[in-house]
């Protein structure tokens, strides 16, 4: 009976060698296994993605062995059809029906009763998102004509300054079809995290300097001071916006933008990307839809990521209703007692906020799931009743979504009582999502300032519900106002934090 066995053990032994390697030179290599310890494990799905971001480097003969795809470069595929592999999810690589196998002509009989089958599948791994370099390079293009370009470079957390006023004087440039000098350097965003551009007396606001950062140049002023406006560095491509019409509940038709990036290709199905849902989508990617004249460059953000390393996004935009009491009334989730400055409009009353929600997570949700190349990684964000409506998607559907951004949230539409109230209805003892809370503070902008109070409280009033204090965050403006040229600018940080790269 032990000879049976042992016969037995060594054919499964002979079986799974033959699959699961490829031969190099007289030895055999096991596909996916970085480390060449002789077994596949989520290790070296680890150092796959570490060398990917640049932070180890694996040599040409680990390479080669995690070359699963079949491609002629190690890619982020490969690491997903390890991990996929991992788990039973496939049951060989692409790369195996490229190379030949020495495998038995017959498997061995089982010699004993099937073992029992496990109770419960195994589950897909989390989509984990690539890490970025730190040290990034900035582009600025000289529009105004200034005879020099200075860039005061600091962090607004640790107070550490680069170079003390004006700054670094930018001397490395092009010039660009425009006839404009476009200035260079390198910064470590892990450092640094705010920029001001300046000719020794004219300046912009702070402007956010992260991993989604890319090219710079003046767009317009704001409280004497100038306003940046971003695009990404050498890239002709704008991606691609598809429209599509759907049935809102309430019985009229609803604009879906739905933004891919360069490179998107819908025959891939090898490539995922993330989804950031995100209210107010006229207002996201070009001046001809917007309501304000200004944009929340979202499509130069995401392109400026992937330029510097990081994954695709693709961005949902549900547009507003096309008045304003139609958008107060989507966009305001019914909580309770309106505050004195909710109730003072009608339309705020009685708020339609669970009829979008669940129309996002219901119908736009699977839509785009069911006809785009999609991962696991949703997001879901907007800005003033946008804000408000994005945060309570994310609360009440925390399993769906990784992150939550909300910018200028009108969370002044209800008191303090009224969100304890409802932030006891809520569980934050699991894995809850990432929340990126935004306000500005401008003098020269009421509305902004009636919003900021809350807005800036709202952390502190997730913390003593039990919200995990690492998965927030909140930055404000002195200068910003409640416009989407504000919005625009703190959208790369935005996104930087919430996917944690």
């Amino acid at each position: 009976m032990k000879k049976q066995f042992l016969a037995l053990f060594m054919a499964l032994v002979m079986l799974t060698t033959a699959f699961a390697t490829v031969i190099s030179g007289s030895a055999a290599a096991i596909l996916g296994d970085a480390d060449d310890d002789g077994d596949v494990t989520i290790i070296d799905v680890t150092l796959i993605q570490r060398h990917l971001a640049g932070v180890i480097e694996l040599d040409e003969a680990a390479q080669r062995r995690c070359m699963v795809a079949g491609y002629d470069e190690l890619t982020i595929i490969d690491a997903t059809l390890i991990q996929r592999r991992l788990v039973d999810i496939i049951d060989h690589y692409p790369v195996e029906e490229l190379q030949p196998t020495e495998a038995p002509t017959q498997a061995p009989e089982p010699t004993g009763a099937p073992t029992e089958a496990p109770t419960q599948a195994p589950t897909e791994p989390e989509d984990e998102v690539t890490k970025v370099k730190d040290t990034i390079t900035i582009y600025f293009s000289n529009n105004k004509n200034w005879s020099a370009v200075n860039a005061y470079i600091y962090n607004d957390t640790t107070n550490a300054v680069l170079k003390a006023w004006p700054g670094t004087t930018m001397t490395n440039y092009v010039a660009n079809s425009y006839g404009e000098k476009v200035y260079s350097m390198t910064v470590d965003v892990s450092k640094y995290n705010r920029i001001i551009f300046n000719n020794g007396s004219a300046q912009t606001t702070d402007t956010p300097l992260t991993k989604a950062s890319s090219g710079y140049f003046i767009i317009g002023e704001s409280n004497g001071k100038l306003l940046a406006g971003l695009y990404p560095y050498g890239q002709d491509g704008e991606g691609t916006i598809d429209t599509v019409s759907m049935d809102y509940p309430d019985g009229y038709k609803k604009n879906i933008y739905i933004w891919t990036p360069e490179g998107y290709n819908a025959n891939d199905k090898t490539k995922k990307y993330s989804v950031l849902y995100m209210c107010d989508g006229q207002n996201l990617f070009g001046q001809a839809t917007t309501l304000s004249g200004y944009e929340w460059e979202c499509d130069e953000t995401a392109l400026s990521l992937m330029q510097n390393g990081g994954d695709g996004v693709i961005i949902v935009g549900i547009a507003c209703g096309n008045t304003d009491a139609r958008r107060n009334h989507e966009l305001t989730p019914n909580l309770g007692t309106l505050s004195a400055l909710g109730s003072g409009d009608p339309s705020y009353k009685n708020g339609g906020g669970k009829v979008f929600s669940d129309f996002v997570v219901d119908e736009v949700i699977p839509y785009v799931e069911s006809n785009y190349n999609t991962n696991s990684i949703r997001g879901i964000a907007g800005s003033s009743s946008g804000g408000i409506e994005a945060f309570y998607i994310g609360m009440e559907n925390m399993d769906k979504f990784r992150y939550i951004g909300a910018l200028s949230p009108a969370f002044i539409l209800y008191d303090k009582a009224v969100w304890d109230t409802y932030l006891d209805t809520r569980d934050f003892t699991g894995n809850v999502p990432r929340i990126y809370f935004f306000c500005g503070n401008s003098k020269n902008d009421q509305l902004e300032q009636a919003l900021y109070t809350n807005a800036v409280a709202m952390e502190g009033w997730m913390k003593n519900h039990g919200y995990p204090t690492d998965k927030m965050v909140t930055k404000t403006d002195s200068d910003a106002t409640h416009s989407e040229a504000f919005w625009a600018l703190y959208f790369p940080e935005m996104l930087s934090w919430c996917l944690d790269i």
